[in-house]
């Protein structure tokens, strides 16, 4: 059965309540756990791109790993094309072609019009968990202890937008997924836009139990959106679904493959 995390939400016979899960904050950075070989694999892969389109491997490695470290942040072409050591003006091409290898997503700006003034650049996504964590620099050990739930943070964001991009392409539901983070302050990790106007909002969040603050900036959006507001989610580590209030909910990340 084809996992439809966005259709899950807008059907009635759904509970959050209901969701179980067995995964913990330990199970997700396992997704992270490093493979034997990575950096020769990714290698291979720069130097068959050439075949694709004229681009230099040692460049092409340069960008993603510019893009990468900082993880799941918005794209700056200038700041990129500093850290790859390129000119700006040859960026582009390698953008395209990490996004073409499936190395990258870019998770636009919102287009709602329930944003105001919203910064339009997109948030770069590697959807490989794994090569994020590596090109990041982080153990995973690391992520685990509490001060490294700032670190830790950024990556699960990346797993849930390229989950919910991924899914997007097949989904029943014609949707789009974006990010909101407006110039007057409020931003939201991920926005489900639907065709009628109408928009989910989603909040990414380490821990396991609930609190109310981690719920501000979906009330903040719910009530900016009014009637076109149809739910948000905040996705954590927990091992079970829970209401917060009417229209408002946690699950467990694994709800995106397993609801």
């Amino acid at each position: 059965m084809t996992v439809d995390f966005v259709a899950r939400l807008g059907s009635r016979g759904s509970v959050p309540g209901e969701v179980r899960s067995a995964g913990s904050v330990h199970e997700y950075v396992d997704l992270m756990s490093p493979r034997a070989g990575l950096d020769a694999e990714l290698r291979r892969v720069a130097r068959r791109a050439r075949s694709v389109r004229r681009t230099d491997p040692d460049r092409l490695l340069a960008v993603l790993r510019a893009v990468a470290e900082p993880p799941a942040t918005e794209l700056n072409k200038a700041r990129v094309a500093e850290a790859a050591g390129i000119p700006a003006t040859t960026l582009t091409p390698y953008l395209d072609m990490l996004e073409t290898l499936g190395l990258i997503r870019l998770l636009p700006g919102c287009r709602s019009p329930v944003a105001k003034r919203p910064i339009g650049r997109p948030i770069v996504v590697l959807p490989d968990p794994v090569l994020a964590l590596h090109l990041a620099g982080s153990a995973p050990g690391d992520l685990l202890a509490f001060s490294g739930r700032a670190r830790l943070a950024p990556l699960l964001r990346g797993v849930v937008a390229g989950e919910l991009l991924r899914q997007q392409q097949v989904s029943a539901v014609p949707h789009r997924v974006s990010h909101l983070r407006e110039r007057n302050g409020l931003q939201v990790d991920i926005v489900i836009e639907m065709p009628d106007g109408s928009v989910y909002g989603v909040e990414v969040r380490t821990a396991a139990a609930l609190r109310p603050h981690q719920f501000s900036r979906l009330e903040a959006l719910a009530a900016r959106a009014g009637s076109a507001f149809r739910g948000g989610v905040v996705l954590n580590t927990a091992s079970s679904g829970h209401q917060y209030r009417p229209g408002l909910w946690g699950l467990p990340i694994s709800a995106l493959w397993e609801w």
